[in-house]
Parts: structure tokens; C-alpha cells; sequence
């Protein structure tokens, strides 16, 4: 799925582990991985949260998937 893979680019672009993405959005793990799974799922706060924090290829692919439903 293009989403993850977006987010396994910002995470290598940005030298992020997915621990570091849980602790930016306050979550757990299996709650990153059922929002990457389901971006739908995101909410506006951690779209701004990973925006601000320099996800802009998963945000642009994200927004994308929203265009499309």
C-alpha cells in the first residue's frame, strides 16, 4: 500500500523509528500500525502533529486516499 510505504520513507528521511512516531501522537503501537493501515482513521489532530513533524510525503499521500473515497 502506498501509505506505508510513504511512511517508511519519512521515517527513513527523518531517521525516525515507529516508537518515535507513537510518542509524537500519543498512541501505542498497534494503534500506529490499524491508522496506517486505515489513514481514514487519523485524526485532524495527528495529521497536524505529523505534519509539524515533517511527514509530508505520508501527509500528501494520506490527503490523496481522502480525495479519492
Amino acid at each position: 500500500m502506498y501509505i506505508e510505504k510513504a511512511f517508511k520513507d519519512d521515517l527513513k528521511r527523518l531517521r525516525l523509528r515507529r516508537y518515535d512516531v507513537c510518542e509524537i501522537l500519543e498512541c501505542t503501537m498497534p494503534t500506529l500500525k490499524s491508522r496506517i493501515y486505515k489513514p481514514e482513521t487519523f485524526t485532524v489532530n495527528e495529521m497536524i502533529l505529523l505534519r509539524d513533524n515533517g511527514f509530508d510525503k505520508l501527509i500528501n499521500n494520506i490527503l490523496k486516499y481522502m480525495n479519492q473515497k
